[in-house]
């Protein structure tokens, strides 16, 4: 289990990096499956099967539906109506945003019992106010206009509720069908930990990205992640599969 709380965390952590450097979007889609599948894995690595089940469902109609109207997604975009211009949130409003979703969680879960819940919810839950805190920093910047601020806090308030809502939702439906999560060891905590510091950081630096984006070190790692930081060379590499291509090219030069 804890094998696969390591491995799902840096898949979701890689492809979530990687997607975000893609250039056409059913790349970045592919990428974005790339990191789901990875939580999923983190998820089941920490007995949360309910949640799991949740992010399976959820993100299969979720990525049919981009891959179907990727075609148009572009006019989509274009044609949107902005609330007001782009706001790039500084240091005060990212740590207002981080504050403002942790109080959020917390006052949304007590509601539903979160103080009875396994350390493993709690965690996973922690995990999605980092996405929470992005959402609001966007609205919490300094000249972002009120239309902005309001809709952001109402889409972090609605999505910290269907948070918990369908948690509660899928855990009664499958009721003893699926194991509870098992009480975490010093592994399990540490793993937890790790991976709270390794998202809440890549958070971090996404919220701040406009403030550092012109640094030599960011345009060099955007090219790396833009290639994936040469995973599926290195995979070709070691399946052999240049190799084949190399024999194929010869015997065709030998027969020719």
């Amino acid at each position: 289990m804890a094998a696969l709380v390591a491995l799902g965390g840096f898949t979701a952590l890689f492809g979530a990096m990687v997607m975000l450097t893609q250039p056409a979007v059913k790349t970045s889609l592919a990428w974005s499956t790339v990191g789901q599948m990875g939580f999923m894995v983190m998820q089941c690595g920490l007995g949360l099967f309910p949640l799991a089940l949740l992010h399976l469902i959820a993100h299969s109609l979720y990525k049919a539906h981009a891959f179907l109207a990727s075609g148009s997604g572009v006019d989509q975009v274009t044609a949107a109506r902005r609330p007001g211009p782009v706001a790039v949130p500084g240091l005060t409003a990212v740590g207002g945003a981080f504050a403002t979703a942790l109080a959020t969680y917390i006052g949304v879960g007590l509601l539903f019992g979160l103080e009875s819940k396994p350390p493993q919810v709690i965690a996973l839950g922690l995990i999605l106010i980092l996405g929470v805190a992005y959402l609001l920093a966007q609205g919490f910047a300094d000249h972002a206009p009120r239309a902005l601020t309001r809709r952001t806090s109402l889409y972090a308030l609605a999505t910290t509720l269907g948070y918990f809502a369908l948690h509660a939702l899928t855990t009664a439906a499958t009721g003893t069908t699926l194991p509870p999560p098992p009480a975490p060891g010093p592994l399990a905590w540490a793993l937890m930990a790790l991976a709270l510091m390794s998202f809440a950081a890549v958070a971090v630096a996404q919220t701040l990205f406009p403030l550092w984006a012109c640094h030599p070190a960011a345009t060099g790692l955007r090219v790396h992640l833009a290639n994936g930081l040469y995973a599926n060379a290195l995979l070709d590499r070691l399946l052999g599969a240049w190799r084949v291509n190399d024999d194929i090219h010869a015997h065709r030069r030998t027969t020719s």
